[in-house]
């Protein structure tokens, strides 16, 4: 134990501190240590060859650590390490798209434009396609919503054949590309108005002109109106999206008096709206609330997204004051309080009848009109009733501001089982109306100022 102590003790002494075995045993000054148990064991010339394997081990491993420190400075650029390869598991499939269906912006369309090397080659898809160079897909998952720079580098699919040089030279055009692109990139949409006025100004009591008139006469006189019936205020935008829904039947001398009244009074009143005229189709007697129903479906497929507010609306009254807001309240409106034909009174308090207003939401918690009353009356009361189980109120402005005018025609014949109806509207309402309506569409003409929805709802309900 002397001896070995003695040895260590020697060589420690002759190896400077401050520099490393390998380095210091390279100079002229050589010195000999050996391990003292193969002192021990007679093999004292194996030191020699023990310390050129461990240093040729060192000088492996700083080599591989500086190829390492190459990887990470310049992996990402180069792309071209089996390190990578390995390691690096990508989001997603690199021989398809990097954006994902969800995050699309609304304004893009379903698909890219067809490149020309895609025209040429229909094998070649118009998707981000690059082979095994995974720099372009790891940005444009980073930067999957900049639509320039997808669409810009999708012009090429690069390959790992091209020599170094070639391929930083494309790596920079693209780089170069969206920087100058990004700056450049219209916007998906458009700047927002300003909301219109809760009270649009200048609002007051209007007259009414009965004298009748040729639809022909009135098809151009409004240039604001869009196709349809539709108008949205050009210089704000709307509170209100209203849906005005008119059953209608041979009423033909009626439908341009209220057609030339009703636009104008609803442009004063900066409110979106379009107007569908529900014509009843066949022989059975005729059905309003039904046609109303009909009136409240097909025209929620006329419009993106629906309408908010309803108003079901008879042909042959027309508004008397622009106080009187075409929109829908917390509680279900009746509008039209104050009729001239009633010498302006309202008849009893539970009427519900004329013209009334209703959300998309009221509307169906009650099941929407009853489909069941074939002939006049009876069906406003019903549809009180329905509110009033869903607890629910009616609502009405002042009796000076709802008043209407009532065109003449000819009173229709009472429905002679009303009265038994209504006795069981509580009971049946949830299984009579919107969730049990029936009918065939015959068809939908859009107007310039107004949409025609023609149906035929003889089948009993």
């Amino acid at each position: 134990m002397t001896i070995i102590t003695q040895l260590t003790t020697k060589c420690r002494q002759r190896v400077p501190a401050y520099e490393p075995l390998w380095l210091w045993g390279r100079r002229r000054r050589v010195i000999r240590c050996v391990d003292p148990s193969n002192v021990l064991m007679g093999a004292g010339g194996a030191g020699g060859g023990g310390g050129r394997a461990a240093r040729a081990l060192r000088l492996l491993l700083l080599l591989v650590l500086a190829l390492a420190a190459v990887e990470y400075l310049f992996g990402s650029i180069l792309d071209a390490s089996p390190f990578r390869t390995y390691l690096y598991t990508p989001a997603f499939n690199t021989t398809q798209s990097t954006i994902k269906n969800s995050d699309r912006t609304p304004g893009w369309p379903k698909s890219l434009p067809i490149t020309a090397a895609a025209r040429k080659n229909p094998k070649v898809s118009n998707t981000t396609q690059f082979r095994n160079v995974t720099f372009n897909t790891t940005l444009s998952t980073n930067n999957s919503t900049k639509a320039p720079f997808v669409t810009n580098m999708t012009r090429q699919n690069i390959t790992v054949e091209s020599s170094t040089p070639f391929l930083i030279t494309k790596i920079m055009e693209g780089i170069k590309n969206l920087v100058t692109t990004e700056g450049l990139s219209p916007r998906l949409s458009k700047p927002t108005m300003p909301l219109c006025e809760e009270m649009p100004p200048d609002l007051g009591p209007i007259t009414v002109n009965k004298t009748e008139i040729e639809l022909d006469d009135i098809a151009t006189k409004y240039p604001e109106v869009h196709h349809g019936g539709r108008y949205a205020p050009p210089n704000c935008t709307a509170r209100h999206k209203v849906a005005i829904i008119v059953p209608y039947r041979d009423r033909q001398q009626h439908l341009a008096i209220f057609l030339n009244h009703m636009h104008p009074f609803l442009m004063k009143q900066q409110v979106e709206y379009g107007i569908f005229i529900v014509e009843q189709d066949g022989n059975s007697d005729f059905n309003r609330a039904k046609l109303m129903n009909v009136g409240f479906v097909e025209s929620q497929k006329q419009k993106a997204g629906g309408w908010q507010c309803f108003i079901f609306h008879d042909i042959d009254l027309l508004p008397l004051d622009q106080r009187n807001l075409y929109s829908c309240p917390r509680q279900p409106r009746h509008m039209s309080a104050s009729i001239d034909k009633l010498n302006f009174r309202l008849p009893y308090e539970e009427i519900f009848g004329g013209v009334s207003a209703m959300t998309l939401e009221q509307f169906t918690k009650v099941n929407g009109f009853s489909n069941k009353y074939w002939g006049w009356g009876g069906e406003d009361d019903d549809m009180f009733y329905r509110l009033k189980k869903m607890n629910y109120h009616i609502a009405r402005y002042k009796m000076s501001i709802a008043r209407y005018a009532m065109l003449d025609h000819k009173k229709s014949a009472p429905n002679p089982k009303r009265y038994q109806l209504l006795s069981q509207t509580s009971k049946t309402f949830q299984k009579d109306g919107l969730s049990t309506l029936e009918y065939d569409l015959v068809d939908v003409v859009q107007h310039h100022l107004y949409t025609h929805v023609i149906a035929n709802i003889d089948e009993h309900s």
